[in-house]
């Protein structure tokens, strides 16, 4: 799906970080489970409780490095979050407080700004706490924003998880589907969600048509004026020759029939819609059959 800028996040702590299980003493030093408080650096009297964690991505390591199954010649820019050892950051957008800081290697949101994203879709790991903070904090700075949930794993699958985060998406407007489709690869349209059904993102601006869509609207265009000067007219009472008629300057006008309900049919392939016969065409040709009928 050609996206405008495509971003990848990583943590990138310092060896003696706050949320890492070596940083505390026993029995508060189990990873998972344990926890620790953390305070607002500009307003002490306000604090945040985060999990314990094992040590992770920790700068200078393998660990801190992407992994070799993305393809980072194709993304356009790496946000390191998580610098600063006394806070914890699970958005690259503000850290667990709320705070803009240096904690993040750059401000994501002017970024975002200065190249005209208003839409992004985000996945990752881990879903109820890195992934779920991003949706958030992107949704507060303005951002229309869609979680592709296959590509999206989370610690806890359950109620207190994925599911809690979820549900909170849906309270503040955040759209969770399984996978892109293949007509929104296309056309940015549709997106399907869990259930099956579709959410239509807005779209914004329509863009531009490039010259190979112009051409080929031309060549159907054209395709479907050929074929209705080929098609031989019947005409009541008199034998069909079966030879094409040739085409007049101007056409006669026709009188516009409505078919009634249930006679219509159409198939929508590709765009184009193709519609078989009606009730009324079928009368029109029913006539030069029994002339021809009678003749013999």
């Amino acid at each position: 799906m050609p996206f405008t800028l495509k971003i990848a996040t990583r943590d990138f702590h310092p060896a003696d970080h706050i949320s890492f299980d070596i940083s505390h003493p026993p029995p508060n030093n189990k990873a998972f489970e344990s926890s620790t408080t953390i305070s607002n650096p500009l307003n002490p009297s306000e604090t945040v409780t985060i999990p314990i964690w094992p040590a992770h991505c920790v700068q200078g390591t393998p660990g801190a490095e992407m992994i070799p199954e993305i393809d980072i010649s194709k993304v356009d820019r790496i946000i390191d979050k998580g610098r600063d050892k006394s806070m914890e950051m699970f958005s690259p957008f503000s850290d667990a407080i709320g705070n803009k800081s240096d904690a993040a290697s750059f401000d994501l949101a002017a970024y975002l700004k200065e190249h005209g994203v208003g839409r992004i879709f985000a996945v990752g790991l881990a879903g109820e706490y890195c992934v779920r903070c991003t949706a958030v904090d992107a949704k507060k700075e303005g951002f229309e924003v869609l979680i592709v949930e296959e590509g999206v794993k989370s610690i806890d699958e359950g109620e207190k998880g994925w599911e809690a985060a979820k549900k909170e998406f849906e309270a503040k407007g955040i759209k969770v589907g399984m996978k892109i489709s293949k007509e929104y690869e296309k056309k940015g349209g549709d997106y399907e969600n869990e259930a099956g059904s579709k959410n239509e993102p807005s779209k914004g601006a329509p863009e531009a048509k490039s010259e190979e869509e112009k051409k080929d609207e031309s060549k159907g265009s054209d395709e479907k004026k050929e074929d209705k000067a080929d098609k031989p007219k019947a005409n009541s009472g008199k034998k069909a020759t079966g030879k094409k008629a040739e085409t007049k300057a101007k056409a006669p006008k026709k009188e516009k029939k409505v078919p009634t309900e249930g006679t219509r049919k159409s198939s929508r392939i590709g765009g184009k819609r193709s519609a078989p016969e009606d009730e009324d065409t079928k009368e029109e040709k029913a006539p030069a059959k029994k002339a021809k009928a009678a003749k013999k």
